[in-house]
């Protein structure tokens, strides 16, 4: 399609969605105004709506459904609607009001703020009649939502495909709401708001099995990944006498051969183990017990000691107390020799600096990490392999993620500078995921913050 047909296309749909309001216009409404909203669905941050007031001539080709254009697209023509608009407003009830109230009274509640805010606006630049002159009548035109505003409206399925109004609003809301989940991604890193906008993207659920839930995340949308993290949900058998247990849904994953040995429950842990591990020996079951005869290991899944190759793994954990402000870390160093013989060594450490606090749990990590490079260094170890849960702890390291604030800044550059000295390499693992150094770091983070 050429550029001019595009246009063609792009006025033709203008006066299609024009029509509605155009049909509205002539029996005699004064103000016809599009209310939309967004974030209904997503699992942190506010739900946001819009109300919009175009003029009759209003002209600007290119308006359809939020979700159908480009961010660069939205962003500029939600400026050209607001600049056009009669009046324009913004509704928001956040993540506590929709725990409270439930998301569709939440999101009824943003629309009826939007409509105030419009009305706001029409007052203040003289557009609303007098006490003493007779009331015009004006139409809301809403997106699928029945609302009882106190005054004519109608609900109009897929309202922001049909409508110009409602289209612009969408538009308006979407913007605003994305621009406040892109700046929560600074305040509270880990979790992709910038690029998922608080809905459930892997990258999202990662942060919060890593770093807990932050002050924005509504609690009610989170009660199955409450009762299960890894799955979302509980599943649930009877014994034989009659008790509930847990279910055994995931396969469990054998490795007879890598940088550790043992069960794991995840893959995304047993690949840390194998990955690039020459010679590695592995396999998933669906029996416990079969896992175990494949490790030549008799008994229960808790027998299942893990026996490392020769070298020196340090596992490290984060933990934050919201209360005080307070974040620690806590460091589990084993060192195994040629024989197989392993010593662990427990270190831990509390912080109280309001401005690294601020990256809650992972500030706590990056501390382990740069305790157990330290460590490592003053005992003359010369290689180290340091096993985290956050993804970053790894990623600003070897520079694959940009480092924006000073905490990773300086971690960054903590680790170059330590890679002079020491060999240093990072093993993602998945948290709480049963491994018992991974367990027992956090434990020592928690003992931490309670000295």
């Amino acid at each position: 399609m050429t550029k001019q047909e595009r246009l063609e296309r792009d006025i033709a749909k203008l006066a299609e969605m024009k029509a509605h309001e155009d049909e509205l216009r002539a029996e005699g409404y004064r103000y016809i105004a599009g209310i939309d909203e967004v974030g209904r669905g997503p699992l942190a941050g506010p739900v946001y709506a819009a109300c919009v007031i175009l003029p009759d001539d209003f002209d600007v080709p290119g308006i359809n459904d939020s979700k159908k254009l480009s961010a660069k697209k939205r962003e500029e023509l939600s400026d050209v609607i607001k600049e056009k608009a009669v009046a324009w407003g913004i509704g928001i009830a956040d993540n506590n009001e929709i725990d409270e109230l439930n998301i569709l009274e939440a999101t009824k509640t943003a629309m009826k703020r939007a409509i105030a805010a419009v009305r706001d606006m029409l007052s203040e630049r003289g557009l609303l009649e007098s006490e003493d002159k007779p009331l015009a009548q004006d139409m809301l035109l809403i997106d699928a939502v029945k609302l009882d505003a106190g005054m004519p409206s109608e609900s109009i399925i897929k309202g922001d495909e049909k409508c110009l109004c409602i289209a612009a609003a969408s538009i308006v809301a979407k913007v605003a709401r994305d621009s406040f989940m892109t700046e929560m991604d600074s305040v509270y890193p880990g979790y992709d708001f910038a690029g998922n906008k608080g809905y459930g993207t892997a990258k999202h659920y990662e942060g919060l099995r890593t770093l807990g839930k932050t002050p924005i995340h509504r609690k009610t949308f989170l009660k199955k990944f409450d009762e299960n993290p890894e799955t979302g949900h509980k599943a649930v058998r009877k014994e034989e006498d009659g008790r509930e247990a847990v279910k055994m849904a995931k396969k469990v994953y054998a490795v007879r051969k890598g940088r550790t040995t043992g069960l794991f429950m995840s893959w995304d842990d047993c690949k840390a183990q194998v990955d690039g591990f020459a010679g590695a020996e592995y396999k998933s079951f669906a029996d416990p017990a079969e896992a175990m005869a494949y490790l030549g290991i008799a008994g229960s899944r808790e027998t299942a000691a893990e026996t490392f190759p020769e070298g020196v793994r340090a596992y490290v954990d984060g933990s934050y107390d919201s209360a005080s402000g307070r974040f620690s870390c806590g460091v589990v160093i084993v060192e195994t020799d040629a024989e197989g013989n392993s010593e662990t060594t427990e270190l831990n450490a509390a912080f109280d600096d309001q401005e690294a606090a601020q990256q809650r749990n992972v500030a706590g990590e990056i501390m382990g990490s740069k305790l157990a490079i330290d460590h490592c260094i003053a005992n003359g170890i010369k290689a180290v392999e340091i096993y985290h849960d956050y993804e970053g702890i790894g990623a600003w390291a070897d520079r694959r993620w940009k480092a924006n604030n000073p905490l990773t800044q300086g971690y960054r550059d903590f680790v170059a500078e330590a890679r002079n000295t020491i060999e240093i390499s990072f093993v993602k693992v998945k948290a709480h995921a049963g491994n018992k150094y991974n367990e027992l770091a956090d434990r020592l983070a928690k003992k931490a913050l309670s000295e």
